[in-house]
């Protein structure tokens, strides 16, 4: 049982972690790369760091279909301990606050994301029914770095990397 609460609390943080990719994505729109650059295939790895101490790689692809002021992403993640599987959908404002929705389809938990722009990328803030998280991001046209803070799980940080060039 212990376990299985490991591996929920690891996805449903990832399933958060994916959102978050996904507004990090949208909100390059209103920063210096276009929403249109994000389209296609994205890949990256990360660690999952527990409140334990223990750690986790991880490897993730990214797919971002791009529709007037948001997008539509599909991600999948996976160690060695667990798989992820989510989508989410993201709307992005022309004064850089963001706004959106995830599901993630294994553990079926879902939540909500909001933020901003900054100078280097975003703020985030995420929820789902069991835990919130903050989250910031760096993104240019070619790579991303996400480090989420989760609140609320085993989960003590992630932090991702994904290309596309």
């Amino acid at each position: 049982m212990r376990y299985y609460r490991r591996l929920r609390s690891v996805s449903t943080c990832i399933g958060g972690a994916s959102m978050l990719v996904s507004v990090v994505f949208g909100s390059a729109a209103s920063a210096a790369v276009s929403l249109q650059d994000m389209a296609g295939y994205w890949t990256g790895t990360g660690k999952v760091i527990m409140t334990n101490g223990n750690s986790e790689n991880v490897k993730c692809v990214v797919i971002y279909k791009v529709a007037n002021s948001g997008f539509k992403q599909t991600i999948r993640c996976a160690s060695q301990g667990y798989s992820f599987n989510g989508t989410a959908e993201v709307d992005v404002a022309q004064s850089g606050s963001v706004k959106g929705n995830w599901t993630e389809t294994t553990y079926s938990a879902t939540g909500d994301v909001t933020g901003k722009t900054t100078d280097k990328g975003f703020s985030l803030a995420i929820s789902g029914a069991t835990f919130t998280a903050a989250m910031d991001v760096t993104t240019t046209s070619c790579k991303q770095t996400l480090d989420i803070v989760p609140q609320g799980l085993d989960v003590k940080r992630i932090s991702l990397g994904l290309g596309k060039c």
